[in-house]
């Protein structure tokens, strides 16, 4: 079984406006598609974990509680429409502690795959950041950028695939997943 790795701000939930935080589960909004995309991969055999920074408990802008929370909320909600995370991990730690959780670095994807026993380049990193695709590369993994815009708009050092939603995204990976298995050798 291969892993999924999911940011959550702008990949499954809509992020809060710069510089400030989801702080509460009433300002949790699912972006349009990302629940059935979740439930899609898990249809097909993947396990899900989801990677994110959350600066706002170094910054006391979120109480660790709340994270908590909004997390064990997220996966229920999830649950409910056919999705399963199997885990969330986060880098509560601010920019300047140096942490090697904090994305780019790729401390949240080795831990898991070390704790699920996962191979890291059977495994998927998406994001909706350049810090996302750089700590999936870092750690081995394929990348999918989440960027709203068309392909040609990806970043210099491009990931694997770029697409506009999670919907797409997740529809690129099991069709190149489904290419894969069925090529000849």
């Amino acid at each position: 079984m291969s892993g999924i790795f999911l940011d959550r701000d702008g990949v499954i939930i809509r992020k809060a406006p710069e510089g400030e935080y989801v702080t509460e589960w009433s300002n949790v909004e699912f972006l349009p598609g990302s629940l059935k995309a979740i439930a899609a991969l898990r249809h097909f055999g993947h396990k899900l974990i989801v990677v994110t920074n959350q600066r706002g408990v170094a910054t006391g802008k979120i109480q660790l509680s709340k994270l908590e929370d909004i997390h064990a909320r997220m996966k229920e909600v999830i649950a409910s429409h056919g999705g399963d995370i199997s885990e969330i991990y986060y880098c509560p730690h601010d920019i300047s502690e140096c942490c090697t959780c904090r994305k780019p670095k790729p401390g949240m994807l080795l831990r898991a795959a070390a704790e699920h026993q996962w191979r890291l380049p059977d495994c998927w990193m998406v994001g909706d950041a350049a810090t996302d695709i750089e700590a999936g590369k870092r750690a081995g993994c394929k990348t999918a950028l989440i960027s709203g815009y068309p392909e040609s708009s990806c970043p210099d050092a491009p990931p694997d695939l770029c697409e506009q939603s999670l919907v797409l995204a997740v529809s690129r990976i099991l069709q190149l997943e489904n290419a894969a298995k069925h090529s000849i050798v």
